[in-house]
């Protein structure tokens, strides 16, 4: 059998499991607010499956090029076709709600905070995981999960793509939330009913703001620094995070000063932290010696006293 055979029937059985696991419940083993908390779950599974079908789709549509070129192209070209997949889950999600076609503008999709996100973990997020699909061996999944990662298991790669498609539904939900919420009856349509309450909904959307500004300018430089990544797991009775290994060195330098500003203020508080612990064993050490040399200094004084008053 062929590699090229071998691969479309790994890709096949992972997008169906993917698709069974899509009617997932609203448990997470994780303390994040994701933005897909804010829907019903029947438009949730809606949206996920429209995700997983737009990733097979590409995937499919990538194996029936050459390798060099198709996977050139994804590496080029990988920001401008991520969002492009984006756009167009979002138009046919929209498109299944209000019962026609829908267009979304690429500009301000690109310029939401949840989608600049996403487009700077291009690279771990939606490369890695295509590249691995088509060879569990590749440079691209060694040099970044090496030496903890060997190799890439179908259990490691479902989990990559677990994590791709509950981004990318985030992303298309955060978009939504920006754009289309001001009208009650898409909210009564879409979401929740206990986000049916104006109160609620916005202090959802103030919560998933914050929480998003954090991941940017603190959690990721600081996952970046410490060779980390968080990835969502969807497992069919719910969604769970699970930090792995990930060698990034390359983005750091893309940080903006402020997240420097993030990894620069560790370096320094492990710097204190090491002088700190370094003076308080030194001080320990040198009361520890000076209380045992004087101690010991009295205890032979008074032997000695009462060996004389004994000798009396």
């Amino acid at each position: 059998m062929s590699k090229r055979s071998n691969n479309s029937i790994l890709a096949a059985n992972l997008f169906s499991k993917l698709l069974y696991k899509a009617n997932f419940s609203s448990k997470k083993g994780n303390k994040s607010l994701l933005s897909i908390d804010l829907l019903k779950a029947n438009k949730r599974k809606q949206l996920v499956s429209i995700v997983i079908f737009k990733l097979e789709s590409f995937y499919t549509e990538l194996l029936k090029q050459k390798p060099s070129t198709a996977f050139n192209t994804v590496q080029k070209k990988g920001n401008l076709i991520l969002l492009y997949i984006i756009k167009n889950v979002c138009e046919d999600f929209l498109a299944k709600q209000y019962g026609y076609n829908v267009k979304v503008d690429l500009n301000e999709l690109k310029q939401a905070l949840y989608t600049e996100n996403i487009l700077r973990d291009v690279e771990i997020l939606f490369q890695v995981p295509l590249f691995t699909l088509a060879d569990p061996q590749s440079p691209k999944f060694r040099l970044l999960y090496y030496p903890i990662y060997n190799t890439a298991t179908p259990s490691f790669i479902e989990a990559l793509f677990d994590n791709l498609v509950i981004e990318i539904s985030n992303c298309v939900v955060y978009f939504i939330i920006l754009k289309f919420s001001s009208v009650y009856a898409f909210r009564q349509t879409l979401y929740r009913s206990q986000f049916l309450s104006l109160r609620n909904f916005e202090r959802f959307k103030n919560n998933l703001n914050w929480q998003t500004r954090i991941k940017k300018y603190f959690k990721r430089p600081v996952n970046l620094y410490n060779n980390r990544y968080d990835l969502y797991i969807l497992r069919s009775n719910g969604i769970y995070s699970r930090t792995i290994y990930a060698n990034r060195p390359d983005e750091i330098k893309d940080l903006g000063k402020f997240q420097l500003l993030t990894i620069a203020s560790i370096e320094i508080r492990d710097f204190i932290s090491s002088r700190l612990d370094e003076t308080i064993y030194t001080l320990i050490k040198s009361i520890r010696f000076t209380l045992t040399s004087v101690i010991g200094q009295v205890i032979g004084l008074i032997w000695r006293g009462i060996i004389e008053s004994l000798k009396n």
